[in-house]
C-alpha cells in the first residue's frame, strides 16, 4: 500500500508533465512536419518546372508568356509561385520586381531562375543558353540528392529489418531450443 502511494506521488507529476508536453508540442511538431513535406515536394518538382520554362522560352515565348503558361501547367507544388508572379504583374508591378516571389515561395534554389528572367526583362539579354545551363545544374542537383537518398536507405532499413527479423529468429531458433532443454530437465528429475 505504501509502495503504491509512493509510486503515485513520484509518477503523478511525471505523467502530468509528459501529457502537458505532448499536448503543447504535438501541434508544433505536426506543423514542422507539414512544412518539411511541402518543402520536399517543391524541391522534387522544381527541376521539372525549370525544364518546362526552358522549353517554352526556347519555343519563342517571352518571359511574361512563360510565367502565364507555367501558372497553369507547372507541377502542382510550383504553381502558386508562378501564380503569385502573374498576380503581381497584373497589378502593375514590373516583371523583374515581381519575380522576387519565386525565391520567397520556392526557396533559395529559385533565385537563379528569378535573376535570369529579371536580367532578360531589364536588359533584354538572351536567356536561352543561361536557362539551359541552369536546367543542367538543376538536373545535376536532383541526381546528387537522389544518390544521397539512396546512400541513406540502408540506414533507414536497418531498424525495420532488425525489428522484423530478430523476433522471428528468436521464435524459430531460440524458443524451440529452450523448450527442448526444459523438457529434458523435466525428464531427468530435477
Amino acid at each position: 500500500m505504501l509502495l503504491a502511494a509512493a509510486s503515485a506521488i513520484v509518477a503523478g507529476p511525471l505523467l502530468v508533465g509528459a501529457v502537458a508536453i505532448t499536448v503543447f508540442a504535438l501541434p508544433r511538431v505536426r506543423a514542422i512536419l507539414v512544412t518539411k513535406r511541402a518543402r520536399r515536394r517543391i524541391d522534387a518538382a522544381f527541376p521539372d518546372a525549370v525544364e518546362m520554362l526552358v522549353l517554352v522560352v526556347q519555343a519563342g515565348m517571352t518571359p511574361h508568356q512563360a510565367i502565364r503558361l507555367l501558372e497553369d501547367r507547372a507541377p502542382e507544388p510550383i504553381r502558386p509561385a508562378f501564380a503569385d508572379v502573374h498576380h503581381r504583374t497584373s497589378r502593375g508591378v514590373p516583371l523583374a520586381d515581381a519575380l522576387a516571389a519565386l525565391p520567397e515561395r520556392l526557396g533559395p534554389g529559385a533565385l537563379l531562375v528569378a535573376d535570369t528572367l529579371a536580367m532578360a526583362e531589364r536588359y533584354g539579354t538572351p536567356i536561352g543558353t543561361a536557362l539551359e545551363q541552369l536546367s543542367l545544374d538543376v538536373r545535376e542537383r536532383r541526381r546528387r540528392a537522389s544518390e544521397a537518398d539512396a546512400r541513406r536507405l540502408p540506414i533507414r532499413m536497418s531498424f525495420p529489418l532488425v525489428a522484423c527479423t530478430l523476433p522471428s529468429f528468436v521464435l524459430l531458433a531460440i524458443v524451440p531450443a529452450v523448450l527442448a532443454a526444459l523438457t529434458s530437465l523435466d525428464t531427468t528429475g530435477f
